[in-house]
């Protein structure tokens, strides 16, 4: 086989990087010649050998970095000549830049190559959710996606809810769609250097949607009576807010960047992780813990509980449930940790593994 792909994402979000190399490894494993298309912001979490076949474009890592870059007319050049360079048979593009992504499918359309772009979010039917300007933000960039969307041959979603979402907003989209979960690279075994687990921990940055006020609550409920649960909280963004600093039980871990090997120890050390979210479509938290033999306990909202299976790989609750309902949660995954933990490792390689890539080839890579 001498079929070419490109497989990047110009929007930096870390996790993505894990969900790029799991596609472009097994590629290769099926004889694909690849090439990786990254903004800069990713260089540093990227292996020499992975830095080797990548091209870089642009810094977007910010709303504003993303305007910059999409009105650089450097880079659209860059992009034609990659494009022309490389000669690809397929562009996969994971985490949607509201400019460069639509300039690629257009070129793309142009030279006769096959585009695919994954689709994480596809629609926010209740925008409210995330407060400030963000909620001003999703529309424009729905609006945006919407003018890639329709220029791209293959459109992949990772749950059912993001599917039926997809099919509501983006109605006149006549191309074609496909379910596919994320996939990782698997850096977890869950046999060895496991470490003491001591932890109930939240991956942030707090912001609105993922309900960090229900974490605190039950941070503050631990405390006053006295429970011996340690909580951690990990964010790339810094929190100067003081009620987070007031609980004993409560650790923050703050770093710019913090790369996935660094996410995998905190796993580790964790009995399992929070994830109170308002809304969410998937999660790629819960799945970066199942990696590690993390079980979950989280709000029973969205496409949560499609990965999240009750009282096999953690607990579900209602986001309107009391802290005593949460606290029971947690002694319950406490309490039978061994068994959950065993069956969220399984989970995570029986389906969200990179290793599981070559049953889809078939739905985009033809």
């Amino acid at each position: 086989m001498d079929e070419k792909i490109i497989v990047g994402s110009l929007q930096y979000s870390p996790i993505y990087k894990s969900h790029c190399c799991a596609l472009g490894k097994q590629c290769e494993k099926q004889g694909y010649s690849v090439v990786y298309l990254f903004s800069h912001e990713y260089k540093w979490m990227l292996s020499e050998e992975i830095k080797e076949k990548t091209i870089f474009v642009g810094k977007s890592k910010s709303i504003k970095s993303a305007i910059i870059d999409g009105f650089d007319i450097r880079n659209i050049l860059k992009l034609k000549n990659i494009l022309l360079g490389t000669n690809p048979d397929y562009i996969y593009m994971y985490n949607y830049h509201p400019f460069l992504n639509y300039y690629i499918a257009k070129l793309a359309k142009k030279y006769g190559c096959n585009f695919i772009q994954h689709v994480q979010e596809p629609y926010v039917e209740n925008k409210s959710i995330y407060q400030g300007f963000k909620q001003y933000w999703l529309c424009i960039f729905e609006l945006m996606q919407e003018k890639l969307i329709m220029n791209a041959d293959t459109a992949i979603v990772s749950s059912e809810i993001s599917s039926n979402l997809f099919s509501k907003r983006y109605k006149k989209y006549i191309g074609k769609k496909s379910i596919i979960p994320l996939m990782y690279e698997d850096l977890g075994d869950v046999n060895k250097n496991i470490k003491f687990r001591k932890y109930i921990t939240f991956i942030g940055p707090p912001v609105p949607a993922k309900g960090p006020e229900t974490f605190l609550k039950i941070v503050q409920y631990s405390e006053e009576h006295n429970l011996d649960y340690k909580f951690l909280l990990i964010s790339r963004s810094k929190i100067n807010d003081p009620i987070y600093h007031k609980w004993k039980n409560l650790k923050i871990h703050y770093k710019d960047k913090i790369s996935d090997e660094e996410i995998g120890e905190f796993m580790k050390q964790s009995l399992m992780t929070i994830t109170p979210y308002k809304i969410a479509t998937q999660s790629s938290v819960v799945l970066t813990s199942y990696m590690h033999g993390t079980p979950a306990i989280s709000t029973n909202v969205g496409g949560l509980p499609e990965v999240v299976h009750h009282l096999k790989s953690g607990y579900l609750v209602d986001k309107k449930s009391s802290v005593e309902e949460w606290v029971k949660g947690i002694n319950y995954i406490a309490n039978n940790h061994s068994k959950i933990s065993k069956y969220c490792r399984d989970y995570f390689v029986k389906n969200y593994s990179e290793q599981n890539w070559p049953k889809y080839f078939d739905d985009v890579l033809k």
